[in-house]
């Protein structure tokens, strides 16, 4: 929260300089004096507006064609209730380590710089509230001073919308709302043209307009240009004013001299609008420039143009649909036309092994193995299962710069079986659902595939923590329960950050995988996430394309049994990581996500990895997470 915070407001400064610069560079001279007005105030309006402002581009995800599979035309047939949770042929060539329980405390290592940059933006908040806070109170103080001044004079005059009041304070004259406010000893001699002045003040708005703009400034008061667009207001305020007066003279000489010879008067207040307290040389200057033409007017395009930029930087784009095209499958043009099933069943080695034209050598992988060209060729046509041919830039993403002239994946007979990692006894279907699971030997058995998917290498749905409806965003504003600070509905336990209900475990009716599988599937609970991952191997590998890890049991008598987490990525804010990083929740609340004590009830437990490393952390309940259900 503290980031985002931080991160408006540096937006916010950013666009109030941008418009800053462009006013003085292309409007400050002309005579529009209404327009600029406008133009000045927008600004500081949109300098607010335009970072929470999110255009989605959406984009369809179309899967690249990846593999043409000589054995695809005749698939073997699968055992009723035996499921492959991933397939050999489409092995990495160096998949990752398992994870060990040293390695999981070197994934830890970066949570001690993150909480130091998390301790740096506390302060960097709580600084920028107490500046906040001197800012306000000083503001607070000037506005108690010159109601002060208004209360305690003498009502001289009573007109139209406003009133004079004479005081016996030594102050320049001003006009506060409604409220014309005059030394005793200027009102004596007072010239009517400064009255006159005063009221097209009072007329036009400009009290009220000036106390808006005060209360905008005060969130960017540690932001120069702020300041500097204030005073370009006021100058505005006193040149329109100017302008009211000049246009019942015949000659603008006696009132620029009026202005020359009380520019330095008495006591004047930054919160009124002040006869003499501004810009006195730019005011006669501009009464005595040629009024701008229509032309001219083209110079407020640059408000437009900025918001462009601004919506152009911080465009966001959602991954967020999957096309439903079929695969394309890749032709093998650069290979020699070569039969490779051809040769009759166990009688001669199997010398069919295609080649490429240009003479390049492809990779050879046998059974999830590197091997060399003469171990295929001593294969036997009985042996082979099927082989498979991965190229192109599908090849390099699954087996790495080597790969990128092509790679030949041979199945044996052999080797599919003793690499099946499910048995009839290993995977079956829970009696009360339709729906497959893998026995890993852990308190729990997990299922074959993700809620919304049909298949382990399928990504299935998105969701948010404690929800069971798929969404098109995920963000603190679309949140059920809500969203750190101060806003969650449900499943908290401090006081400090919403209504307490003291839950740390979703209930059923908020779990989205019994809510959509129903019997006895459920999410798993943090501790279960802790023993899939301290008791099993994780390797990441790819399945038709799909990168992963495959998750293999470490128990014994059931090391070979697995299953298949794709890496499904997530979507928060209009963005969405796919293909490169996994995302999985838990049921459980993580009410400590730091680990320092403090109570954070705004985040969920979660499964989440890369091809480098596999941890049980924690995501803000908003984002949509993949789901990957458990049954007893």
């Amino acid at each position: 929260m503290n980031t985002q915070v931080l991160l408006f407001l540096g937006k916010a400064a950013l666009l109030t300089i941008a418009f800053v610069l462009m006013y003085r560079l292309l409007l400050r001279r002309e005579t529009f004096h209404g327009l600029k007005r406008g133009a000045l105030m927008l600004s500081l309006v949109l300098s607010y507006v335009l970072p929470v402002t999110v255009i989605t581009v959406h984009r369809d995800i179309r899967k690249s064609p990846v593999v043409q599979t000589a054995a695809s035309a005749q698939p073997a047939a699968t055992p009723v209730n035996q499921i492959q949770p991933f397939s050999p042929v489409a092995q990495t060539s160096a998949p990752a380590p398992s994870v060990s329980a040293a390695e999981s405390a070197a994934v830890q290592a970066p949570a001690v710089q993150k909480d130091k940059t998390v301790v740096l933006l506390q302060i960097l908040l709580a600084a920028y509230l107490a500046g906040l806070i001197v800012m306000l109170l000083l503001r607070v103080r000037s506005i108690l001073k010159v109601s002060a001044i208004v209360r305690g004079g003498e009502t001289v005059e009573r007109g139209d919308g406003y009133r004079i009041v004479v005081t016996d304070k030594n102050v320049s004259p001003f006009s506060w709302l409604g409220t014309i406010v005059v030394s005793k000893k200027d009102y004596a001699g007072i010239d009517s043209n400064v009255l006159r002045h005063e009221k097209a003040h009072i007329a036009h708005g400009h009290p009220l307009e000036l106390m808006l703009l005060d209360f905008m400034s005060l969130f960017q008061w540690f932001n120069p240009a702020v300041w500097v667009l204030r005073r370009d207001l006021c100058l505005v305020h006193e040149q329109q004013a100017d302008a009211d007066v000049l246009n019942s003279l015949s000659d603008a000489r006696p009132y620029q001299f009026m202005l020359l010879s009380q520019s330095q008067g008495g006591l004047a207040f930054n919160i009124v609008a002040s006869f003499n307290g501004n810009g006195v040389e730019s005011r006669i200057d501009m009464m005595n420039r040629k009024k701008s033409g229509r032309r001219q007017m083209l110079r407020f395009l640059y408000l437009p143009v900025v918001m462009c930029i601004s919506l152009t930087l911080t465009a966001n784009v959602a991954y967020d649909k999957i096309s439903a095209e079929p695969e394309t499958e890749v032709q093998p043009d650069s290979i020699i036309g070569v039969n490779i099933f051809t040769t009759k069943m166990g009688e001669l080695p199997f010398g069919g092994v295609p080649t490429r034209t240009d003479g390049k050598e492809f990779l050879y992988y046998l059974d999830g193995k590197r091997v060399d060209r003469a171990t295929i060729e001593n294969l036997s046509y009985s042996d082979i299962k099927s082989h498979t041919l991965v190229r192109d830039k599908a090849a390099v993403d699954l087996y790495g710069p080597e790969a990128e002239n092509g790679v030949l994946v041979y199945e044996t007979n052999s080797g599919s079986a003793g690499d099946s990692n499910t048995n009839p006894s290993a995977v079956s279907n829970n009696e009360k659902t339709t729906h497959d699971y893998v026995d890993l030997g852990l308190s729990v058995k997990w299922a074959t595939c993700n809620v919304g998917a049909d298949k382990p290498e399928d990504n299935g749905n998105l969701y948010a923590w404690g929800e069971t409806e798929v969404k098109e965003q995920y963000t603190v504003r679309t949140s059920k329960w809500g969203s750190m600070p101060f806003s969650l509905k449900k499943y908290n336990i401090n006081s400090e950050q919403g209504t307490v209900d003291n839950k740390t475990t979703l209930d059923l009716e908020d779990d989205v995988a019994h809510v959509t599988w129903g019997g006895n599937w459920r999410m798993p609970t943090r501790e279960e996430m802790d023993e899939l991952h301290d008791n099993c191997t994780w390797e990441w590998t790819a399945i038709n394309g799909v990168n992963g890890y495959r998750v293999t049991s470490k128990k014994q008598g059931y090391t070979d049994r697995s299953i298949f987490l794709p890496a499904a990525g997530y979507k928060a804010n209009g963005r969405y990581e796919y293909g490169s990083n996994g995302n999985y929740w838990s049921r459980s609340l993580m009410t400590d996500p730091y680990g320092d004590g403090s109570v954070i009830c705004g985040t969920g437990a979660c499964i989440r990895f890369n091809n480098n490393q596999a941890d049980v952390g924690w995501e803000d309940r908003m984002a949509g997470l993949s789901v990957r259900p458990v049954c007893p």
